[in-house]
């Protein structure tokens, strides 16, 4: 049972991780906005089975010394063009509209998904030290 839950929490984990990253090519996109020649980037999608199977089948580092597999070291999504955007003039494709909508979205979901740690943490803390309020 303490590995499915920590597997869990390893998945929310990289879900964050993935939101972080997100987060980062959106700001690199709003930031070459200006950019003559910029193509607009988006992360390949995060998905849940993936992160599912390589927290169900990761390997256990027994030493200090071992080195981590980088399946391990967290979500490293992959940067893909966009094929969704209108090309201005300049060649640049980054629609500001629809970066601010992704980072609305975006934040959103990080919220939610520290929320569920915040809760499943919560609900650990309970189950350890008992209800004493």
């Amino acid at each position: 049972m303490s590995s499915s839950i920590s597997g869990l929490f390893d998945i929310l984990t990289q879900k964050m991780s993935y939101l972080n990253q997100r987060q980062a090519v959106i700001a690199e996109n709003v930031a070459n906005a200006d950019t003559p020649g910029y193509k607009q980037l988006e992360l390949k999608p995060f998905s849940f089975g993936d992160a599912l199977k390589q927290a169900a089948g990761s390997m256990a580092t027994t030493n200090s010394r071992h080195i981590l597999p980088a399946s391990m070291a967290g979500t490293n999504a992959q940067t893909i063009k966009s094929k969704d955007t209108e090309v201005l003039p300049s060649g640049n494709t980054v629609d500001i509209e629809q970066q601010m909508a992704e980072v609305s979205r975006t934040s959103m979901d990080y919220q939610t998904m520290a929320g569920i740690y915040r809760k499943m943490t919560g609900l650990f803390k309970i189950a350890i030290k008992g209800n004493s309020g």
